[in-house]
């Protein structure tokens, strides 16, 4: 049936959609998510077997964006919105495209389902994932498609792509760019290979940077900060943000004056900035990692940094640093590890970016010049000390041919000529370092993140009534952002 040829049509899909909903909802009221739920276990049972057929069709409606049909005049029309008039009057700026919601929750629904135990129906818990998977372009070859040898479903990743960049801020719609991100390869592939790579990552840094500095919705970030990961895993993806330049950032408030940058850096900036938050408020170790895991993915392709990201990453090392040093004049305690697990990290970033690209990155240099007596007490670190000696092998380098300069009270920029002069002659065969790569892999439990997650934004709706005294679930997601919000600043 097409929803979309008369306004009865249109309103009885939408309370089929409803319909599956409230059957679903039964998932509300339990206080275990593992439990067994009959309605949602039919719908997923019975099918199972179509699931792609499925997964294509609620994607459709999505891409589709279609609001109601106009409204028949007939009496009986007249007569039904008089008596119901709340059902099309209220909130319609809320509710502008019922279809398309509805469809967008029901498949985050079918596709976040746990499958931590096998059960007779996690086969098909499971093809919904693989429909989501299996999906494809519309603008794959015909020799693709008549080679496969089952039925290729078709959507248009360049119309789904477009309503990602133009609402990530609505949650929905992040949750499945980042399942279809993880799932569908020939999605991901179409994502990292778009020449306007802005459109995607500005949305998304400006989402964290706003939430992270006014400490609300810890679960977008979370889910924003594992798509940064996702796509930082692509080597040539990384080289192409260093080179896309973006203008007049208004919402990067922490340096006004900053007029261009590039998108690399922008990122760099954003993710330390979460960092240091985060070390002073949340605390969360999640966090802490996958900041420092998007930079050392990165690292490797930095160049021609700008003299503030220089600046932020070598402070990062000395804020980190005098933290160290105070918790060791402390009891023992496990912070002592994290930080000194961070200091690692950073340190790693740091070498990995000499090592690759120090002939395009004089201001990171320079940046080591000036702050150079921060890493003196760690030489002797049992874990560091490699790590600090080649950085002191770079600056006892670069520092000799600017004293061979013999210049009096140099500017910076003529300590930077100087840097790039000598850079010619470095050779960094002194800095033996693995590749840093971190891969992200979806834990078998994420069900425990993602379906409260997604019942706290279907209860958000106001088109249906769910009772929250019954609604068990959502105590998760409760704890969730209440732990996060509640944590004392140091």
């Amino acid at each position: 049936m097409d929803p979309n040829s008369n306004y009865s049509h249109y309103e009885f899909y939408t309370e089929v959609l409803n319909t599956f909903l409230v059957l679903c909802s039964t998932q509300l009221q339990h206080s275990k998510l593992t439990e067994d739920n009959y309605f949602l276990g039919i719908l997923i049972s019975k099918f199972g077997n179509r699931a792609e057929t499925v997964v294509a069709r609620l994607l459709e409606n999505l891409i589709e964006q279609r609001t109601p049909p106009p409204q028949s005049s007939s009496v009986m029309y007249t007569a039904y919105n008089y008596f119901f008039s709340s059902r099309s009057s209220s909130h319609p700026d809320a509710d502008s495209m019922p279809v398309a919601d509805r469809s967008l929750l029901l498949l985050l629904l079918l596709g976040s389902q746990s499958i931590s135990k096998e059960t007779e129906n996690s086969k098909w818990i499971k093809s919904y994932r693989y429909a989501i998977a299996n999906l494809n372009d519309h603008h794959v070859l015909s020799s693709d498609v008549d080679g496969c040898d089952r039925k290729m479903h078709l959507i248009s990743f360049k119309d789904l792509f477009e309503i990602f960049i133009k609402s990530l801020h609505v949650e929905e719609r992040m949750l499945l760019f980042y399942f279809i991100l993880v799932e569908n390869e020939s999605f991901r592939v179409y994502v990292l290979s778009r020449t306007d790579q802005e459109t995607i990552y500005l949305p998304i840094l400006k989402l964290i940077y706003e939430s992270v500095e006014g400490k609300t919705n810890y679960s977008q970030v979370y889910i924003l900060m594992t798509v940064l990961l996702i796509l930082s895993q692509d080597d040539v993806n990384n080289e192409a943000i260093q080179k896309i330049v973006v203008h007049n950032i208004t919402w990067f408030t922490e340096r006004p004056l900053l007029k261009s940058i590039s998108l690399g850096g922008l990122m760099t900036l954003v993710l330390i900035r979460t960092l240091q938050l985060n070390l002073s408020q949340q605390k969360d170790i999640y966090l802490h990692t996958n900041c420092l895991a998007i930079l050392a993915n990165m690292s490797n392709t930095m160049s021609d940094m700008h003299a503030y990201v220089a600046q932020r990453i070598v402070s990062l090392f000395e804020l980190l640093a005098r933290r160290f040093t105070k918790l060791l004049e402390k009891q023992p305690s496990d912070d002592i590890s994290i930080y000194q697990d961070l200091l690692a990290l950073i340190l790693e970033i740091i070498n990995s970016t000499l090592t690759h690209r120090l002939k395009h990155n004089s201001q990171l240099v320079y940046a080591l010049l000036q702050k150079r007596e921060i890493f003196a007490p760690f030489q002797l670190h049992p874990r560091l000390s490699d790590l600090v000696q080649n950085l002191e092998h770079v600056i006892n380098f670069f520092h000799a041919r600017v004293s061979e300069a013999n210049l009096k009270a140099p500017s910076s920029n003529e300590v930077l000529r100087l840097i790039e002069q000598a850079s010619r002659t470095w050779s960094n065969s002194k800095l033996p370092l693995p590749d840093l790569k971190f891969q992200y892999e979806e834990e078998q439990d994420s069900y425990e993140f993602f379906i409260p997650y997604i019942w706290a934004l279907v209860h958000r709706r106001t088109f249906i009534y769910w009772s929250e005294e019954k609604s068990h679930v959502l105590d998760n997601y409760r704890l969730m952002n209440e732990d996060n919000e509640q944590q004392p600043s140091q």
